[in-house]
């Protein structure tokens, strides 16, 4: 699938981010309402921006 964050996947903050949600839809502790592409990949570009901007 074609997002905006082809960058991040597959690199290990990708990967974790991605096993966490895993986790949290698992456990019924969050419902997804968006791609989960977009969710990581969000989260991947803001990381990388916060660790920019240290």
């Amino acid at each position: 699938m074609k997002h905006p964050y082809q960058e991040f996947v597959d690199t290990e903050l990708w990967n974790n981010l991605w096993g966490i949600f895993d986790e949290l839809v698992e456990n019924q502790d969050i419902e997804e309402m968006t791609s989960r592409e977009y969710i990581v990949g969000y989260l991947c570009l803001k990381l990388q921006q916060m660790k920019k901007n240290e």
